[in-house]
């Protein structure tokens, strides 16, 4: 059972945290999860599965608490705990990979959300960085990939990745599809290019990021390829949900290893809606571009 605190509100309403007593949600919500518990608690709140898909992500509450709520691509809301052991998500194809806590006091997980599957504990990155961009491109480091012509650069923010740049396009309202770029860090668990893609896809395939994730189906369980040289893994999964539009997602991830000398590991994502073989397409595209320079 989770320990008391404000979390994410399960209703999926940005910006809004809800106190869990270890028992029952409160009626009482907030914006700052710092502030004192509510008086009293009040009857359970349910999940409403409100089907915006637009990511909800928050840091919960550490020793010092900071909360960043930023709308991203991949579908679903949901809080993104950082700092403790992943946990078995009984609805994934692969086994829930172990040993990430990064910190000495771990943040506890909320109750599961009823969304069919349970969320996963994933590292925050502790570094930071801001490559330069250039046009045509998206860069991290030395790792790069060509736009999309026709999509929208976006900030996004993803708990684990730092010196994270991506596009996106919008498939209906609350749901995108996109491509990024991104570091992990050594100093975060990151030091292997095949369990850092794994514990990547764990991170996307699970209700913490996918409201009403139901599933998930690898097409590329894990291959070893070169991009300019360097070792990297793929992965690539079909990632299913309920009560949308659209089936789910294909998503991949690859890690590059950039070089002896970085304390980084680069990573490049993507999703599109299952089933999309026009944005299917561009996204293959990019990643047939993707390229380690200097």
């Amino acid at each position: 059972m989770a320990a008391n605190g404000w979390y994410p509100d399960p209703s999926g309403v940005r910006g809004r945290f809800r106190y869990w007593d270890g028992t029952e949600w409160s009626e009482q919500t907030t914006t700052d999860p710092a502030s004192a518990p509510p008086p009293k608690a009040a009857a359970p709140i349910k999940s409403g599965g409100a089907g915006n898909l637009t990511w909800l992500i928050a840091l919960g509450v550490l020793a010092v608490v900071t909360v960043v709520v930023v709308a991203l691509v991949l579908r679903g809301t949901g809080g993104i705990v950082g700092g403790h052991p992943a946990q078995e998500d009984s609805n994934s194809s692969t086994p829930t990979v172990s040993a990430w806590d990064e910190t000495s006091t771990p943040t506890p997980t909320p109750p599961p959300i009823q969304s069919g599957g349970q969320m996963i504990g994933c590292p925050v990155a502790t570094n930071t960085a801001t490559t330069k961009q250039v046009s045509g491109k998206l860069t991290a480091d030395t790792l790069t990939v060509n736009t999309i012509s026709g999509w929208m650069a976006d900030s996004m923010w993803l708990a684990p990745i730092y010196d994270l740049h991506a596009q996106t396009d919008e498939v209906y309202y609350g749901w995108m599809s996109n491509i990024a770029v991104g570091l992990l860090s050594n100093a975060d668990g990151f030091v292997e290019i095949s369990t850092s893609a794994e514990q990547l896809m764990e991170c996307f395939a699970s209700s913490g990021y996918y409201i009403d994730f139901t599933g998930r189906d690898d097409i590329i369980p894990g291959e070893q390829i070169s991009i300019s040289g360097h070792a990297a893994w793929r992965i690539e999964s079909d990632i299913y949900v309920s009560g949308q539009q659209v089936e789910g997602d294909v998503c991949d991830i690859i890690v590059v290893d950039l070089g002896g000398d970085k304390d980084h590991l680069g990573i490049f994502f993507s999703s599109y809606s299952i089933g999309d073989t026009a944005r299917g397409a561009k996204v293959d595209a990019a990643i047939a571009s993707l390229a380690v320079t200097g």
